[in-house]
């Protein structure tokens, strides 16, 4: 039996941005989800939770930092599921707010994948987050296995 495909939800403002970063995934192997601003893409993790979230940090409506603070106030439980930001900006102070909120990683933009998707496998798999990712299977990952997901960090959960 073939493996689901791990899904990544991209949640990025610029169209043309989102096409380019969903292709390449694509190309990578995974299935993509795109939402194009942050209230479409909370949503759409509380619909169909990810395997992974990228996340644009200036958003219309609602910002990556509410996105995520808003995730983690209603539905702590998935401080399991990595969080990425996908972000132009590069100050300390915007990176230590995201920290703080429980964000995995930084991914500045123009996007190496290569390296960030190999940068964030290796996390996941060193926290426990989502061991062997990307091979852990959505059952599993959601504690229907029999045991509940691991514990986050994340502060608020």
């Amino acid at each position: 039996m073939l493996e689901a495909r791990k899904t990544i939800l991209c949640i990025e403002d610029d169209r043309e941005t989102a096409a380019l970063i969903a292709e390449e995934l694509v190309e990578q192997g995974f299935a993509v989800d795109v939402a194009h601003n942050g209230q479409e893409g909370l949503a759409a993790i509380l619909r169909q939770p990810p395997d992974l979230v990228l996340c644009d940090i200036s958003l219309p409506f609602m910002s990556g930092f509410d996105v995520l603070e808003r995730l983690t106030e209603i539905a702590p439980g998935f401080g399991y599921m990595p969080f990425v930001f996908l972000t132009a900006l590069t100050d300390r102070e915007n990176e230590l707010k995201g920290r703080q909120l429980g964000a995995d990683d930084f991914v500045r933009k123009p996007v190496d994948f290569d390296r960030g998707i190999r940068r964030n496998r290796r996390r996941n798999n060193e926290e426990g987050k989502l061991p062997k990712w990307p091979n852990v299977n959505r059952r599993d990952r959601d504690g229907l296995a029999g045991e509940a997901p691991p514990a986050s960090g994340r502060s608020g959960g």
